[in-house]
């Protein structure tokens, strides 16, 4: 005679994003963090594979800029909270509209600099098998919106802390995903920020090494608003 069958429990997504949240600070903290400046390093192919100074500007809820300095001049990413840009002196359209998949990787990136209305932005499905990240056990969740081109989080099961990153854009040439990979994290004013990321892509990989990060730091309005044209 058979026993009952074995109850199967599933971490949920709600489960799996409270732990994230309470992991880089919790509630009261993430709420405290309005805005923040921070500079480093930027090593990638547009620099030749040499590192150059790196800076990011951040105002919440979603609203994201980035500017690397390369040896060409500077390559500017904004999110305004709406609407994408990128702009670069190496670019046949020096001031380019983020459209389709870029768009929703620069919202996506906006959103988890200030995530703390990241339940509530966004829908959420779990019940992926289980994978591991550097021998790491980690938990995904994708957004549903998008169905199998939506983009996908992996948090480590032990911290609860984002690791990966995995977004789809289409292209002329297929779906092309691309990682960003999350670590080194340390505090600032009480939540916590990974200061390295490695973005991988189908033939690319740059590396991203943060050195100072100023909370609610005083910067230019332009800095979040449609970048300038390079020269």
């Amino acid at each position: 005679m058979c026993g009952p069958s074995p109850t199967v429990t599933r971490t949920t997504t709600d489960q799996i994003l409270d732990k994230y949240l309470q992991a880089i600070g919790g509630a009261p903290q993430l709420a405290k963090l309005t805005s923040f400046t921070a500079k480093g390093t930027y090593e990638g192919y547009e620099t030749f594979s040499m590192k150059v100074p790196f800076e990011i500007y951040a105002n919440a809820p979603n609203q994201l800029t980035t500017v690397i300095h390369t040896q060409n001049g500077d390559s500017v990413n904004t999110f305004d909270g709406t609407r994408g840009w990128t702009a670069a002196a190496d670019k046949l359209m020096r001031v380019l509209p983020l459209t389709g998949g870029d768009l929703e990787g620069a919202k996506m990136d906006a959103f988890l600099s200030f995530p703390a209305r990241i339940k509530q932005d966004f829908q959420w499905r779990a019940g992926f098998p289980s994978v591991s990240i550097d021998d790491r056990s980690v938990q995904v969740i994708q957004n549903a919106v998008r169905g199998n081109a939506g983009t996908k989080l992996y948090f480590d099961s032990e911290s609860g802390l984002l690791v990966r990153q995995v977004r789809y854009v289409d292209t002329a040439v297929g779906v092309i995903p691309t990682h960003i990979d999350y670590s080194d994290y340390r505090a600032v004013a009480g939540v916590k920020i990974p200061f390295h990321r490695v973005v991988t892509w189908t033939d690319g990989r740059s590396t991203i090494e943060l050195t100072n990060v100023q909370p609610k730091h005083r910067y230019p309005a332009h800095r979040l608003a449609t970048p300038r044209p390079p020269t």
